[in-house]
Parts: C-alpha cells; sequence; structure tokens
C-alpha cells in the first residue's frame, strides 16, 4: 500500500511539473510581438537574394536578423535596405524609433499605421506614392520628417 501512495504521488509530481511546462509554452508571455510585427513586414517585402532568410516566425529574439537594428535592451528599433511595400504590420513595432527609407526600394502607399509606433522620432518616407496619412499627426515623439514625394503620372 505504501509503495502505491509512493508511485501515486511521484506520477502526481511528474504530471505537474509537465503541465506547467506545458502552459509556460503555450502562454502568452512567450510570444515576442516584435517577432510577429517583422513577419507581417516580410510578407510584403521583396527578397530575391534571400537576405531575409534568417527571419524566422519561430524566433523568440530578431536582434540578429539581417536590415533589424536593436536597442541594448534587445527592443527594435530601425530598419534598413528593404524592398518591397510597406506593410501595416509596421505600426505594431512599439520600440521603433527610427525608419529611414529614402535609400530602399520601398514603394507603395504610406500604411495609415505608421502614424502608431509612440517612439519613432526619426521618419524619412521618401520616394512613396499616394496621400499622406493623417496618422502621422499621432507620432508625438517625431522630431525629424522627410517626405519627398514621387511626382503624380498623369
Amino acid at each position: 500500500m505504501e509503495i502505491r501512495k509512493e508511485k501515486f504521488g511521484l506520477s502526481y509530481v511528474a504530471l505537474l511539473c509537465l503541465w506547467t511546462s506545458a502552459c509556460g509554452l503555450l502562454s502568452p508571455k512567450g510570444v515576442n510581438f516584435e517577432v510577429l510585427a517583422l513577419m507581417g513586414i516580410k510578407s510584403f517585402l521583396v527578397d530575391p537574394r534571400g537576405v531575409l532568410d534568417n527571419w524566422d516566425d519561430d524566433a523568440v529574439d530578431p536582434c540578429s536578423w539581417n536590415m533589424v537594428t536593436c536597442s541594448n535592451d534587445g527592443l527594435v528599433i530601425s530598419l534598413q535596405n528593404l524592398s518591397g511595400i510597406l506593410a501595416p504590420s509596421i505600426g505594431n513595432l512599439t520600440n521603433l524609433q527610427l525608419l529611414l527609407l529614402q535609400n530602399n526600394n520601398i514603394s507603395g502607399n504610406i500604411p495609415s499605421e505608421l502614424g502608431r509606433p509612440p517612439k519613432l522620432h526619426t521618419l524619412d518616407v521618401s520616394n512613396f506614392s499616394g496621400q499622406i496619412p493623417t496618422t502621422l499627426s499621432h507620432l508625438e515623439s517625431l522630431q525629424y520628417l522627410l517626405l519627398i514625394l514621387l511626382p503624380f503620372l498623369a
């Protein structure tokens, strides 16, 4: 009888450990929302040379990814040398501070979501077409804004 109690106790402890481990893996705390935002951005980019191949949606830390710059705290603060269309998920990079797109090959409209990153202080969206979204007025930290738009074709 004593052996059964020990086996039950050990089984209970093992089951409890397994359950808490599984809950930790499934917890929203394990999700890096910057990774999700960057993967959304990647889906709109053109990458014929595979430069963004190390962007992995299963990753926890995007700071080692090509074309991504992070702060000392491991937060995405800058993107560079991108090609394609700027995805709406750019607005989900809440720690983004610097976005210089003038030397990139980004085209299309400026997404309205670009008015969401609260820490964005430098923004160069030169060579975009279309209207300037009014949401850019929500960027309270913005100190530098450059808007040289392509001429409209008749």
